[in-house]
């Protein structure tokens, strides 16, 4: 997690992503080295080739680390700086010696004479927050950064290895997921996009073998208790994955059983055999390759502990996904299958205890008190598996499911994922497109409660989009300000007379058209029907 200096409060100690006692292991390897036997067809690995491995390795994904230094402290508006989600612009240093906002000036002590609002200065970093990141896009400065560290920021400074530095923005967050991308506004020189790794924590049903397991080597990089704030040269330490599928410990003050968690709370972490050190969230960890596999974030660990192993989010196909989408500055659509789960009492899968209409699960054929014992491969044992990979699949992904019904023969099935109705916290800098002043939603957000299990629903509504916003003043506002009060809601049908039911296939129709018509139906009486032409 990211750390807190004396500046200003006190310091916890929380898990993060480290390890200094890289000595440890080399004893062992140089051990087994000399036991190789001699009749081998090849001449061991000398310890010498290994150790020029991983500095090849560190010095080569160095330009892809960053150090991030966040500030939550009041700042003064900037004049003609237009603010909105994510902007928190940069900052002229006003080096006033007579700066008050810190305390009082004490009698025989001069105030300091530096800003201690200027995040550039690695004097002022105590009194601050600081974490590390991975570049995604050189170009444009866009930077992989765990949620937790940018949530409530006002101020973000990044420091490049070669020194450089640059404050940034954040282009988008998301907590579901505990990943944000912040967007340097001077990218300095010298930055390198990382490279991803095919992560697979198992094995798939395809034949693809588990890419990280027990016993992968791996060497993280990243920037603990701030150690380059100042020339941006990160630190680095390496180790073996302890275990996978790992899940966060629960807070101290445990949350509504309703409440929606973050995706680290059900599972899918990777542990690493590595020492905590403060400050190390957004650690690259990569494979002996140099290519990431995983992004550090110690808000996943055991809460009050001082030392034990250090967890990260595995940059798996799911979390790719969830990638992309922020790098583009959108939104992440989290998927929904469209049941109520409940683990099996012999940990067996997961009851479907009931069936939302229209969702996937009733496309898909399934009925109320089916078993699904696994999706695309995965073992389901209970409701959390579920849960996770579900909604780390992402709205429109195809998964495969595996069930069981009245204790027969397993089956499969293939589901598209709606979207998930997702009340925790995210910053999207991008909005979905709009249509004369209309922007529409997936139906299933209308279905989605707290945990994933549903809200109340209709007990037949038709299929289609609905409304996510109307502009004010816009066409489509007078337009359905003209229709008045639905019994339930309003769901858009057919576009031009062809049947939508995605928000992918409502601008497909919509696309290049100057005009178009929207058949619309009332949620709770599907008879009700009404036609309106926009502009």
């Amino acid at each position: 997690m990211y750390s807190r200096g004396t500046g200003r409060r006190p310091v916890f100690k929380r898990r993060g992503l480290w390890y200094n006692g890289g000595m440890r292991h080399l004893l062992p390897i140089a051990a087994i080295l000399v036991l190789l036997p001699v009749a081998r067809a090849a001449d061991p690995p000398s310890l010498k080739a290994v150790e020029e491995q991983m500095q090849k390795v560190i010095d080569d994904v160095t330009p892809a680390v960053v150090a991030v230094v966040v500030s939550h402290a009041e700042y003064p508006p900037e004049p003609g700086v237009k603010r909105g989600p994510g902007r928190l612009g940069g900052y002229e240093p006003q080096n006033q010696p007579d700066n008050r906002r810190f305390g009082p000036r004490w009698p025989g002590r001069p105030q300091p004479p530096l800003d201690r609002l200027d995040l550039s200065r690695p004097e002022n970093t105590a009194d601050h927050l600081f974490g590390s990141g991975v570049v995604l896009d050189p170009q444009a400065g866009l930077v992989l950064v765990p949620y937790h560290l940018t949530d409530g920021a006002t101020k973000v400074y990044v420091r490049a290895s070669t020194g450089e530095g640059s404050y940034a923005d954040i282009f988008a967050a998301d907590s579901k997921s505990d990943l944000a991308v912040i967007k340097l506004l001077s990218p300095p020189a010298g930055l390198k996009a990382v490279r991803f790794a095919d992560v697979r924590l198992a094995d798939t049903p395809d034949g693809k073998k588990a890419t990280v397991r027990r016993g992968s080597w791996v060497i993280a990089v990243g920037h603990p208790l701030a150690a380059g704030a100042g020339d941006g040269s990160p630190s680095a330490s390496w180790g073996i994955v302890s275990n996978t599928n790992r899940a966060s410990a629960p807070p101290p003050v445990q949350p509504e059983p309703t409440a929606q968690k973050p995706l680290h709370a059900y599972g899918g972490l990777i542990q690493v055999d590595a020492r905590v050190t403060l400050g190390s969230s957004g650690t690259g960890v990569f494979d002996p390759d140099g290519r990431l596999v995983g992004l550090g974030s110690a808000v996943a660990a055991v809460y009050g502990s001082e030392a034990s192993g250090g967890y990260a989010v595995p940059l798996d196909r799911n979390y790719r996904k969830i990638i992309d989408s922020l790098k583009a500055g959108r939104e992440v659509e989290y998927g929904f299958l469209g049941i109520e789960p409940a683990s099996h009492p012999d940990g067996i899968g997961v009851i479907a205890k009931s069936i939302t209409p229209t969702c996937a699960a009733a496309a898909a054929g399934l009925y109320p008190e089916d078993v699904i014992t696994a999706i695309d491969g995965h073992p389901l044992r209970k409701d959390g598996d579920l849960l996770l990979r579900v909604g780390a699949a992402l709205a429109g992904t195809e998964v495969t499911l595996e069930f069981r019904r009245d204790g027969g023969q397993p089956r499969t099935a293939k589901a598209v994922l709606a979207k998930n109705n997702n009340p925790l916290p995210f910053l999207a800098t991008v909005p979905p497109p709009s249509v004369h002043g209309l922007t529409v939603e997936y139906q299933s957000t209308k279905f989605g409660g707290a945990g994933g299990r549903m809200a109340r629903t209709p007990p037949n509504p038709p299929p289609g989009v609905v409304i996510r916003e109307l502009e004010r003043g816009s066409a489509a506002d007078k337009k359905f300000q003209d229709l008045g009060p639905s019994r339930g809601w309003w769901v858009i049908t057919h576009v031009d007379g062809k049947p939508v039911t995605t928000p992918a296939e409502f601008h497909a129709a919509v696309k290049g058209k100057a005009s178009v018509k929207l058949l619309l139906a009332d949620s709770d009486d599907p008879a009700n029907r009404q036609t309106i032409t926009l502009p």
